[in-house]
């Protein structure tokens, strides 16, 4: 059984998971969980926490991970995450060489040597995929980001043939669609829609997806509704507020609020350091010039 699956009793967990909504999957008790799931449920729990912001307590709650390939490939991505880079290489490389046909292995461990900016190695960790949908949309992501669109296209069609309807294989055609473009950029919007309406995976995230279609359509009033769901479903989710800044900056709105708010959760964040680039350009740009206008 392919542990990454939307099927059967991890259902709940799996799909809260990949929409962002960590502090639910935090939420859910372990209690009900057969034996051959509980480890995958556990899995999901301690991603969440890893995601939220709390790499350092996974690492010490799997301060034993004997025996256990997929915990230990959590406390690898925990490790990397509160900057024990070296530790992390040395499980990976272990659980590489002993572990490669375990899915959490793979999406896990690809996931830590692609942060090491070690592509080639997380794509051909992932090539080793059996059926596992999280390694398809970690490949899907990986070729995005290398702007190899058309293999990333290609990855989603030919997980399509026998994940159709699943929620990874819906949100990586609505990823790909969005870097196309064109056309492409409805059918995006259609996909999330379909999510934002379905109550098992209505949330921040798929309402964001939502507006981020909206904006690239023109749509920006329709974008404001959904940017607003999205906000009274998690106020403080980092991928919310930069994308209500985003939009209101097109508006021509105050932003103040959604930017001190984002500065306030998530310091570090990739807009942020952006913004603050890109600013310090701007000045640098205009004091070049200064004495060259005229008043």
């Amino acid at each position: 059984m392919d542990p990454f699956s939307d099927a059967g009793e991890l259902f709940a967990i799996h799909n809260l998971f990949y929409q962002g909504a960590y502090k639910e999957v935090l939420e859910q008790s372990l209690a009900g969980f057969s034996d051959s799931a509980i480890t995958q449920a556990r899995v999901y729990q301690y991603r969440a926490q890893i995601a939220i912001g709390s790499p350092e307590q996974v690492v010490a709650d799997l301060d034993d991970t004997e025996g256990n390939a997929a915990l230990a490939a959590v406390k690898a991505l925990a490790l990397y995450k509160a900057g024990s880079i070296e530790s992390s290489l040395e499980i990976v490389e272990e659980l590489v060489e002993t572990s490669s046909d375990d899915a959490t292995v793979q999406v896990l461990c690809a996931t830590v040597l692609y942060l090491a900016q070690n592509v080639e190695e997380a794509l051909s960790l992932l090539s080793k995929h059996e059926g596992n949908l999280a390694a398809v949309a970690l490949i899907v992501q990986i070729r995005l980001m290398q702007n190899k669109l058309d293999l990333a296209s290609k990855e989603v069609q030919l997980a399509k043939k026998w994940g159709q309807d699943n929620l990874l294989v819906n949100l990586s055609e609505a990823w790909v669609d969005l870097h196309l473009g064109g056309d492409k950029y409805q059918e995006a919007f259609y996909i999330y829609e379909e999510l934002a309406q379905t109550p098992s995976t209505s949330n921040a995230r798929t309402f964001v997806g939502q507006a981020i279609a909206d904006i690239q359509l023109g749509r920006l009033e329709e974008a404001e509704d959904a940017i607003n769901s999205a906000l009274e479903r998690d106020s403080t989710s980092a991928d919310v507020l930069v994308n209500a800044i985003i939009l209101y900056i097109l508006l021509g709105r105050d932003h103040s609020q959604y930017l001190e708010t984002l500065q306030n959760v998530d310091a570090e964040n990739p807009f942020l350091t952006d913004l603050e680039e890109k600013s310090a350009l701007f000045d640098s740009c205009a004091a070049e010039y200064a004495s060259l206008i005229v008043e």
